[in-house]
């Protein structure tokens, strides 16, 4: 009698523990199940994000190469942008290629036209005279406001850009980019966002003007040095109307 107690009390030990294994074998199975669920999930927002991140890239890429093409006037006036045509020779799908055609069509270089697609906007010299003159009023209260608190350090990082001016190859695109550096630079400083982004708008509408209608102003490295070392001496000496003058000359000889 006392040996079959044992025997089922050993018997229900027994069941106990395998009990408790398959409890235990359940709840590590429910966690490692919840792990590979959370992960998965976190795998497909990364893998979300990751992909909203490269439509990005892909649609900075085309419209910055559209941009160039069209301020080389590779692009000209009137041409149009077939979508599927852009989306094939980068070999892309078509999403980014619209979404670069509408910051294009922001900026004011192309035009859509429903039922027939987009078309490179025509330039208009009256209102490329406006736009220059609103760059040279931007850019003179800029001065303004930071020509009394500039620093030699300041100097220095202006005296850098000239000096990859008067060292770089004589490619317009390039020389373009060095001079647009250094008047976004001046236009940064002062801490007007408002001028930082309207003057943003208007360099694509500039540099493809300059490339279309005055080729006479592609000038080479030198000359482009020139110009930009005798303005950066003049803010040195920190005179602003003398400096404010310089820079609208500057600026408004180009449509003149």
């Amino acid at each position: 009698m006392f040996i079959l107690m044992i025997q089922k009390c050993l018997y229900i030990i027994i069941l106990y523990i395998i009990y408790i294994n398959i409890y235990k074998m359940s709840f590590i199975h429910y966690h490692i199940k919840a792990f590979n669920t959370i992960r998965k999930g976190l795998g497909q927002m990364e893998e979300k994000k990751t992909s909203k991140q490269s439509l990005v890239s892909l649609k900075d890429k085309v419209k910055q190469k559209l941009r160039d093409e069209i301020i080389l006037n590779n692009l000209k006036p009137g041409n149009r942008i077939v979508e599927t045509e852009v989306a094939k020779k980068f070999g892309i799908s078509q999403v980014p290629v619209r979404e670069a055609l509408r910051g294009l069509e922001e900026e004011g270089l192309i035009r859509t036209v429903k039922y027939k697609g987009a078309f490179v906007t025509e330039i208009d010299k009256v209102e490329m005279y406006h736009i220059f003159s609103m760059r040279a009023e931007i850019e003179t209260n800029a001065l303004e406001i930071i020509l009394p608190n500039l620093r030699k350090r300041d100097i220095g990082e202006l005296y850098d850009i000239v000096d990859r001016m008067k060292f770089g190859k004589p490619e317009y695109l390039l020389q373009s980019d060095l001079d647009m550096e250094f008047h976004r630079t001046i236009i940064q400083w002062s801490k007007i966002d408002v001028y930082t982004r309207i003057w943003s708008m208007l360099t694509g509408h500039i540099r493809r003007y300059i490339t279309a209608l005055n080729p006479k102003v592609q000038i080479l490295p030198e000359e482009v040095y020139k110009y930009h070392l005798d303005l950066v001496k003049l803010m040195e000496k920190g005179d602003v109307e003398e400096v404010q003058e310089a820079f609208r000359e500057h600026i408004m000889k180009m449509v003149k």
